[in-house]
Order: C-alpha cells, then structure tokens, then sequence
C-alpha cells in the first residue's frame, strides 16, 4: 500500500508535506514563524505536536504547539497565542530537543514497508492528517521504479509493526490488490 500524509481542513484533506514550510501567524496576524516538523505517534494514529522555527539561520529558535493552540490552517496556519506566550515557548535552538528523531514526521518518510512475509513492498512517501483531532489517516507508499512508480494508500489497519521498517498484516500477493486504493 502506499501511504500519504494529509491534513483534512473543513473537510479537505492536506498531505504532512505540504504542511512543513508552512508560514505561522499569531491571534494579532503577525508572522512568528514557519513550519519546521511535525511529531507523530503512528502507533496511536496521532499527529501529537508542530515544531515551529523563528529567526535567521545563524539565530534559529524553537517552539512547540499542540492541537489546543492551532485556530485554524489553510495557506497560513494560525495559533491562538500572543508574541509573550510565544516568547515563553521559545526554548530550544536544536529541534531534537523538542522532538525525538523516532517521532520526526521527516525520519519516517522514506521507510521500507514490508508485507507479513517480509517481502519489500515500498517506501512511505507521506502521511494524511486530519487536522481535527489530529488524527493520521492514512499512509502514502510508493512501489517501483522512478517511471514506473505505483502508490498505494494504507490505513492503520494494515500496519502490523511500525519500528526501523513498516510490517504489514499483509502477505506479498495481495499488495497488488491495493493499487489504486
């Protein structure tokens, strides 16, 4: 299966990657940053928190928010946090001080998917979100070669083991069965 990463707001769904980068303004429509990372806990189908970075390159700071401080997301995202709160969450300059590396929604892409009879099947390409609950929907897998890539969607269903590699429920010969889906 393949899975992507998406986001659903007001009822359209919006892929993780299109996501990071996104720029962020504050309850007073003032820029505080941009997307850096987002948490997720695929083992609870969560989307758990967003890594915010602010500042140049030389001077780049850290902040974290939780679903409960996001107002809204669209081409912007919106936290209903003002520049002293902001300023307080303000912590950390190396993001793998707010997230571990296990969680990073950017370590995880790219993860060998196998099925149950630990044949390659393809590599996570992206994950769906639904922003309401921050839920992760679904995964995005990407089989075959540059050309000739197929993907498939997997939903958490299908996932046996999430760890180093992705183990599906799935054997090998019903991977083809998902094409399209």
């Amino acid at each position: 299966m393949v899975i992507i990463s998406c986001i659903r707001i007001g009822g359209v769904i919006i892929k993780a990657s299109d996501l990071i980068g996104k720029t962020v303004i504050n309850n007073k429509a003032v820029e505080v940053g941009k997307v850096a990372e987002i948490s997720i806990v695929l083992k609870k189908c969560l989307l758990d928190r967003v890594v915010i970075s602010t500042g140049s390159t030389l001077s780049k700071k850290y902040f974290e928010v939780t679903e409960s401080e996001i107002s809204s997301i669209g081409d912007y995202m919106q936290v209903d946090l003002d520049d002293a709160e902001i300023e307080e969450k303000l912590t950390s300059d190396k993001m793998d001080n707010l997230i571990k590396p296990e969680f990073q929604y950017k370590k995880f892409l790219s993860k060998i998917v196998l099925s149950e009879d630990a044949m390659e099947v393809g590599k996570i390409e992206d994950v769906m979100i639904e922003p309401e609950g921050c839920l992760i929907n679904q995964l995005i897998v990407t089989a075959g070669p540059a050309f000739r890539k197929k993907r498939f969607m997997l939903s958490k269903d299908d996932l046996k083991h999430i760890g180093d590699y992705v183990i599906l429920k799935l054997p090998s010969t019903k991977i083809g069965e998902l094409e399209g889906k």
